[in-house]
């Protein structure tokens, strides 16, 4: 038996698929859009706590930055 043309077990695929990237796309919205909530708390950079630290010319440059 086919709905919409396709085999059943593919349409549950298909309804299953457009469900979930629905309530992605309500999330994202809602969660990250209209409350603004960040995708991941982001600690403050070390360099901020330690003045010492931070007053030096080539603080926060890495390894073989030139």
């Amino acid at each position: 038996m086919t709905t919409l043309g396709m085999p059943t077990s593919m349409f549950l695929v298909f309804v299953a698929t457009i469900l979930a990237g629905s309530a992605g796309a309500i999330h994202y919205v809602i969660w990250h859009v209209i409350l603004g909530k960040p995708f991941a708390e982001v600690p403050p950079p070390v360099l901020a706590e330690n003045p010492d630290i931070a007053a030096r010319p080539d603080a926060g440059r890495g390894i073989g930055d030139d």
